[in-house]
């Protein structure tokens, strides 16, 4: 029947550009599940040098209590004890260097997710654009079948009028069976088409868990604490091997307490993601970024003076200030010393902020 061909051609062209956009996303599918073996693989891997490290130091440990042990029970014989010390020393300095070993696997981890989050990404894009493929595909056989189903019936009031009622027997079964395959196509290309959205949703929620799991913190996009901390400790050994300054800095975002209390805390987390794409797109994309509690930012600028690291300071403020104007942040900062850890490096920025906090220094 010529509407029933008609029918088909009508989404002939959309089916073959949802045809292509299914064959993209079986070859993504693919990838991410190859991505997804080689995280595993590397998680695997860095939990098996945590092992190694924890007992390293529980070997140390071990030895320590043995040599002092041994202390208690013969005063004035040191040479069991030194070497005690010694071999207790180098397995610490074995474990120390497994823990740098381990962060840069997870560092590679970390990118690893982010690239599978940004490809997931990608995929639900490509799904919800094959999902609206299909949605067309059926409004066109749909519409096909209607006029289809119009042309059929006026022929058949033609045949009649004629009196040809054999004609009109014919055409209206062969009408009905056209039309029924075609609306039966329609429907199946909508049920696809809500499972396509199904699984691009799903897929959104695995990029999101990527980036959980990559140590991004949800709502800004930059290290959570946890990561950052790692992230941060390599940084200090960078610079002490290299011989090149760091200063760290921590920021405070002003009022934000009050901003949750008077608009909501949809306004403040509004704020919050404003501050951290201030100093991102600020600072150098190597320069570490983390956020340190509910409103403070913690940022390692490598290889800088202070007070070039307080002019890059100064334009976050400006930057933020261009995305919301009127909104502030305290900074204090802290340049690496001979002797800091990170807790102490840090401590030090949080006292000279709160010290600029109490002078009103904004």
């Amino acid at each position: 029947m010529s509407e029933g061909i008609d029918s088909d051609q009508t989404g002939a062209g959309f089916d073959q550009a949802r045809d292509a956009l299914v064959e993209t996303e079986s070859t993504a599918d693919q990838q991410l599940a190859d991505a997804e073996q080689e995280l595993a693989d590397r998680d695997q891997q860095a939990a098996d040098r945590d092992q190694q490290a924890a007992d390293r130091d529980q070997h140390a440990a071990d030895r320590d209590q043995a040599a002092a042990d041994w202390e208690r029970a013969h005063p004035g014989d040191d040479a069991v004890a030194e070497e005690a010390h010694e071999t207790s020393t180098r397995e610490r300095e074995a474990s120390s260097a497994e823990r740098e070993t381990t962060a840069l696997t997870r560092g590679r981890t970390t990118s690893q997710r982010l690239r599978t989050a940004s490809l997931r990404d990608e995929m639900a894009r490509s799904r919800d654009l094959t999902a609206a493929a299909r949605d067309r595909v059926a409004q066109a056989r749909d519409d096909a079948a209607e006029r289809g189903e119009a042309k059929a019936a006026e022929r058949a009031r033609r045949a009649a009028e004629a009196g040809d009622l054999e004609f009109v027997v014919a055409r209206l079964e062969e009408l009905r069976r056209s039309s029924s395959a075609a609306r039966h196509k329609a429907a199946l290309e909508r049920e696809q088409a809500a499972a396509d959205r199904v699984a691009a949703a799903h897929d959104r929620h695995a990029a999101d868990e990527e980036r959980r799991q990559a140590g991004l913190d949800e709502l800004t996009g930059i290290f959570r604490r946890g990561t950052g901390e790692l992230a941060l400790s390599h940084e200090i050994r960078r610079s002490r091997r290299s011989g090149a300054s760091l200063v760290v800095a921590m920021l405070d975002v002003d009022s934000l307490k009050a901003i949750n209390d008077r608009h909501g805390h949809a306004a403040g987390d509004e704020l919050l993601r404003d501050v951290a794409a201030a100093i991102t797109e600020t600072l150098r994309a190597y320069d570490v970024t983390v956020r340190w509690g509910g409103d403070e930012f913690v940022c390692a600028i490598a290889g800088v003076t202070p007070a070039i690291a307080a002019l890059r300071l100064s334009e976050i403020r400006r930057a933020l200030d261009r995305r919301r104007p009127g909104a502030t942040i305290s900074i204090g900062r802290a340049q690496l010393r001979a002797d800091d850890t990170l807790e102490s490096v840090i401590a030090r920025a949080d006292a000279a902020l709160y010290r600029r906090k109490s002078q009103r220094v904004v």
